[in-house]
């Protein structure tokens, strides 16, 4: 939450001159809502479940499309054991947009439509709950700067050319 991963994203596959899908905008397209409407209304299990329903879909059309994606996940969709699942069958490599705690406390606290930001304190919690998922990525590219910077990042990684060829 917060590390930039759709405003990194975009600009990736924008550089890339691939398809950018945003897993929060699909959900919110899928549900009719917003994403907190959707927990407040009907709580974070259903969420979860619509989350990975959406991912699976998502990564569907990517494979019969053929062409490479760039797909901004939720902050806690990797934190989910089916969706880390779906994500290695499908060949995704994952990249951790890893941000310091200061800095996501900061971007976050301007931010009204994350539903699961309350605080600071709620925040640290969550990060720490997800810290061990996100260690599981393939990758881990610092996300603090400016988002062209931590493009450059991405595209230094050994993987990149592998998965833009």
């Amino acid at each position: 939450m917060g590390s930039g991963k759709t405003t990194v994203g975009r600009l990736l596959a924008a550089h890339m001159g691939c398809r950018f899908v945003d897993l929060d905008e699909r959900i919110e397209e899928a549900a009719g809502i917003s994403i907190r409407e959707f927990f407040e209304r009907h709580g974070e299990p259903p969420f979860r479940q619509l989350e990975h329903e959406t991912l699976v879909r998502a990564l569907g059309e990517i494979a019969e499309s053929g062409g490479a994606a760039v797909v901004a996940l939720g902050g806690g969709t990797f934190a989910q054991l089916q969706n880390q699942e779906a994500l290695r069958a499908a060949g995704a490599v994952v990249v951790w947009l890893d941000c310091p705690i200061e800095e996501l406390i900061r971007r976050c606290a301007t931010m009204t439509h994350r539903p699961l930001f309350r605080d600071e304190s709620s925040l640290r919690q969550l990060f720490e709950q997800r810290l061990p998922s996100y260690q599981s990525a393939d990758a881990r590219v610092e996300s603090r700067g400016e988002p062209r910077e931590v493009i450059a990042r991405i595209l230094e990684l050994e993987w990149f050319e592998r998965v833009g060829t």
